[in-house]
């Protein structure tokens, strides 16, 4: 890795000739105010030699494996739309505002839930298990798919709509590319907006404050600073408004907070003319309905929020299907995919989204501000998901007590 400085008459000027210099992957590690103008510290790897790729010559068998996998996959998607498409298959989570179940706070209620969520969690996944065993006994001529959509971690349900559109008797090779085009044709994905108030909400670590610094960062290069301001409303979290103030100061933008109901509706208005507006928020536990209600007053006083849940990829697909189930109450316009790069497998993810009708909009796959920030692409994402499962190895399994003996009770 190499260091260097740069000095120029302002930021915008000292980012471009850092990328003239040493390309987008670049990182800036400092930025600070000196006479003349701002003095940038920046660091960027040595590039390696590409290996050239010689090109493949696809033999006459080849050639009909692909014709006919068009021709199949064209007859099975026309037969099967109505049955099969995912709004049929599943009904549209409601993402709008709805009425919320009252929660009594005591120590034992609290307990119970624990309780019972540790519970679902095991019932779950022993469910999942016997449902990829049923459907590998009911279409052994699928072995090889089965395989690939149980180590990519796909709900079972959805796997087995996979299963009847895919073409039979093909090589593996012909059905695992019909996997990944059925299976990113269902997968949602939404344009990023390029204007307008955008929200990100979610659990605390979920990457919120990095992908709001990615989009300011990447907005700044595009179309300058004048018209873009950071408002973090994060108040609980020692040293989050900092990490979002340290942004602002190396892109040279505007950073406002507001840590209550008044302060948010009177910075709101004074913001509502810039062109993008960028808001930061706590990170809030599923669990915490009460949090969850204060968020919801907060951001209530900003008409015209678009509100994107920040979803971290390297959690268990369970929990991302409680995350998105707490936080559609903000009718949420689609999803940031986080952490990608820290996942083992997608496959689960990717299930939640296709099941709840969330919209991926972007992919975060790195720290790197801004280029680790993507807009998403189902395609992709796909191909991700299968590259990862091919080198998934599953830990190994330990005996579960059962649900009664968890919980203290004689079965």
């Amino acid at each position: 890795m190499n260091v260097k400085k740069y000095r120029a008459a302002d930021s915008e000027q000292a980012m471009r000739m850092i990328r003239a210099a040493h390309g987008p992957d670049a990182v800036i590690l400092d930025c600070q105010s000196v006479p003349g103008g701002v003095e940038l510290v920046v660091s960027w790897d040595e590039p390696e030699g590409e290996a050239a790729v010689a090109p493949v010559r696809q033999d006459a068998a080849q050639s009909r494996e692909n014709t006919a996998l068009e021709a199949l996959l064209a007859r099975r998607e026309k037969r099967s739309e109505t049955e099969l498409s995912p709004a049929a298959e599943m009904p549209r989570q409601n993402f709008g505002k709805g009425p919320q179940l009252a929660w009594s706070e005591n120590d034992e209620l609290h307990e119970m839930k624990q309780e019972l969520a540790a519970m679902k969690s095991m019932l779950m996944s022993q469910l999942k298990d016997h449902n990829w065993q049923q459907l590998s006994t009911e279409q052994p001529r699928h072995q090889g798919s089965n395989g690939l959509l149980e180590a990519m971690d796909i709900e079972p349900r959805i796997a087995e709509q996979l299963q009847r559109e895919l073409p039979p008797e093909q090589s593996e090779a012909v059905q695992r590319e019909a996997l990944k085009i059925l299976l990113s044709r269902r997968l949602p994905v939404a344009p990023p907006p390029s204007r307008g108030a955008i929200c990100l909400l979610g659990p605390q670590g979920a990457g919120k404050t990095t992908t709001i610094a990615k989009l300011a960062a990447q907005h700044v290069m595009r179309h300058g600073r004048d018209n873009i301001a950071l408002l973090t409303t994060d108040s609980a979290r020692v040293g989050a408004q900092d990490q979002l103030r340290a942004y602002g100061r190396i892109l040279q933008i505007p950073v406002h907070g507001a840590g209550t109901i008044s302060e948010a509706a009177r910075t709101f208005r004074l913001l509502e003319k810039k062109a993008l507006v960028l808001v930061d928020t706590s990170g809030l536990s599923f669990r915490d309905r009460e949090g969850l209600n204060e968020m919801e007053k907060l951001l209530s006083v900003m008409p015209g929020l678009q509100c994107y849940l920040t979803l971290p990829a390297d959690v268990e697909a369970y929990v991302q299907s409680e995350i998105i189930d707490a936080y559609s109450r903000f009718d949420l316009q689609g999803a940031v995919i986080s952490r990608i790069d820290e996942a083992m497998r997608l496959g689960g993810l990717l299930s939640n989204l296709i099941e709840h009708r969330l919209p991926a909009v972007w992919c975060a796959n790195g720290p790197k501000v801004p280029q680790n920030l993507s807009p998403a692409d189902a395609t992709k994402l796909v191909s991700i998901a299968m590259r990862m499962a091919r080198g998934f190895t599953p830990a190994p399994r330990v005996a579960t007590p059962a649900p009664a003996q968890r919980l203290g009770v004689q079965a």
